[in-house]
């Protein structure tokens, strides 16, 4: 399944792997189990990437891959929506123009690069109001906001109503409902 090149590239690190689980099996120790769970993933992820023609991230983009370009970009978002990065940041991070990032963006998900981020940062938000006890404005500073009345007009521009009144009618509705058994320990 491998070619000569991409064997005598991950040689090394599978001959390591393979050394400290033959060990660990003649010889068990305290902790053996886990040093040998932990081998057997790392030997997979060798091999996985041994025999994987994964391109880079930048030179998906360059070849215009669109739905591996947005994926990336989707998951640098979730690293780091709260940054308030520019979408210029996030196109240089993927090596792609801001033009290019918008186009894929528009043509596989139907919405903006900035629309993409502040879906992703009212999800969290809603997430944060309904679940945390937290005054509003912690929550605003935890997702990036420096001005709580700003995150205050975010929110309301967004949801149609302010945080507070927000979270009162998550509350509300949640008692309707009931409990919730699953978060229980």
């Amino acid at each position: 399944m491998l070619s000569g090149s991409q064997i005598e590239d991950a040689f090394e690190a599978i001959a390591g792997s393979c050394r400290t689980l033959v060990d660990e099996l003649n010889a068990p120790a305290r902790g053996s189990m886990t040093m040998v769970s932990s081998h057997i993933l790392l030997l997979c992820l060798h091999l996985w990437r041994s025999a994987t023609l994964e391109e880079t991230t930048t030179e998906a983009a360059r070849r215009g891959d669109g739905p591996r370009l947005v994926g990336n970009f989707l998951q640098m978002v979730g690293l780091h929506y709260r940054d308030g990065w520019p979408i210029a940041r996030y196109a240089a991070a993927l090596g792609v123009t801001n033009d290019k990032l918008h186009a894929h963006c528009k043509r596989e998900r139907a919405r903006s690069p900035r629309a993409i981020i502040h879906e992703r940062l009212m999800h969290e938000a809603c997430t944060r109001l309904h679940q945390l006890d937290l005054p509003v404005e912690q929550i605003g500073y935890g997702l990036g906001f420096r001005d709580p009345g700003y995150f205050s007009r975010f929110f309301r521009k967004h949801q149609g109503i302010s945080p507070g009144a927000y979270r009162h009618r998550a509350r509300v509705e949640q008692a309707k409902r009931g409990p919730f058994y699953a978060a229980w320990p």
